[in-house]
C-alpha cells in the first residue's frame, strides 16, 4: 500500500514538472518553436534575432554580388536613430554581412530611404528601408 502510494507521488510529481517546463518555454521565455524546427538551415531564425534593415542589406549585396560596401554617415552616426541602436545597427551590419566587408573606400554605399545622396551617386537599388547607391 505504502509503495504504490510512493509511486502515484512521483508520477503526480513528473506531471507537474512537465506541465512546468510547458508553461516556462511557451509563455515565460518567449522562446519561439520556428527557431528550432530548422535550426541547420542558413536563414533560420535571423527575423528574431536581426533588424530587417540587416537582412535587406545583405539580400541587397548578395544579389549584386559585391565585395565591399560603406554605410552613409547617418548610418554610421545614427542622426536618426538612438546612440545605442546605431551601435547596434554598426555592429550587426559587419558580422551579418561577413564575407562582404565593409570598407571606407567602397563605391557601394547603403543610405536610409529618407536619406538625401550626393549628386555623384546614383541608387543601383531601393528596398523597403535602405538604399543602394555607387558613388
Amino acid at each position: 500500500m505504502f509503495e504504490m502510494r510512493i509511486k502515484k507521488l512521483k508520477f503526480f510529481f513528473l506531471i507537474i514538472c512537465i506541465l512546468q517546463l510547458s508553461y516556462l518555454f511557451h509563455f515565460r521565455s518567449g522562446f519561439k518553436y520556428e527557431i528550432i524546427k530548422n535550426p541547420f538551415n542558413e536563414n533560420s531564425g535571423i527575423s528574431y534575432a536581426l533588424s530587417p534593415e540587416i537582412i535587406e542589406s545583405k539580400n541587397i549585396l548578395k544579389k549584386h554580388k559585391a565585395i565591399d560596401f560603406n554605410l552613409s554617415e547617418n548610418l554610421k552616426l545614427g542622426a536618426n536613430l538612438t546612440p545605442n541602436k546605431n551601435t547596434y545597427f554598426y555592429q550587426r551590419s559587419i558580422e551579418f554581412n561577413y564575407p562582404i566587408r565593409i570598407n571606407e573606400t567602397s563605391q557601394l554605399i547603403f543610405f536610409y530611404l529618407d536619406e538625401d545622396i550626393p549628386n555623384t551617386c546614383t541608387v543601383i537599388e531601393t528596398g523597403k528601408y535602405l538604399k543602394l547607391t555607387q558613388c
